[in-house]
């Protein structure tokens, strides 16, 4: 979320046409708000209670995810990390738990932090302490059950091949680093969809049974996931 009238137009429109099409839930894929990694504390937290403030007006759950946009401090040299909310930690004051899953109509949803800071940049990575908690929550799953990844960097996208060429290599902070170990705890698994965000590049892959999907620029639209039994259907629609 930041100030600014075609954002605020925009997102009157989707919460219009959200509210009106009565989702059970709704799932944000991070870079809730441009921008708090380069920003004053206070203006950062300005932008936090904005996005809070905004989403209320749904009439359905949000569930919001981590992008690099929403960590707080660490590309401006000003905010010292010894501030108590530099990094994440503004994130889990204003927003909750960095990574989390529930259970939906016999769905588990995974929300994921791919995420991390090096020095004053970030690259895609999932964090042993992660790892850890999904090996433990995926012991404890069901083997049959459908199961949502949702994370901001892509896991697999096709955008840079096209932006570079075929045989480009992907920068760290547009992948996941540790995505083959990742996707190795999925093995004996039922993975059947994973959203990903971070390029605003409108992308749905199909493989190995499993959607990966890049969701465009907000204001363009939205997603709508329906799901029955272990199928599952999706439309875009657009923010008209």
């Amino acid at each position: 979320m930041e100030y600014g009238n075609v954002t605020m137009n925009s997102f009157d429109k989707t919460v219009e046409q959200m509210n009106s099409m009565k989702p059970d839930f709704i799932i944000t894929g991070g870079d809730n708000v441009k921008d708090a990694r380069q920003q004053r504390e206070s203006y950062a937290d300005s932008l936090y209670t904005l996005y809070l403030r905004q989403i209320n007006r749904f009439n359905a759950m949000v569930y919001s995810g981590i992008g690099n946009h929403e960590v707080f401090g660490v590309a401006n040299p000003g905010v010292s990390p010894d501030n108590p909310l530099y990094g994440k930690k503004m994130y889990l004051s204003r927003i909750g738990p960095r990574y989390s899953s529930f259970f939906w109509k016999g769905w588990k949803f995974f929300m994921l932090d791919n995420i991390k800071d090096v020095g004053r940049r970030y690259v895609g990575y999932i964090d042993e302490d992660q790892m850890e908690w999904l090996r433990g929550e995926l012991a404890s799953t069901d083997p049959s059950t459908p199961l949502v990844v949702v994370g901001h960097i892509p896991f697999i996208s096709s955008m840079k091949q096209f932006e570079m060429g075929s045989l480009a290599p992907t920068p760290d902070n547009d992948g996941v680093a540790n995505s083959v170990e990742f996707f190795k705890l999925f093995d004996k698994h039922n993975l059947k969809l994973v959203l990903q965000g971070h390029f605003h590049f409108f992308e749905v892959l199909y493989a190995k049974n499993c959607h990966y999907v890049v969701s465009p620029d907000p204001r363009t639209g939205f997603f709508m996931f329906k799901v029955k039994g272990n199928n599952l259907k999706w439309d875009f629609i657009k923010n008209n």
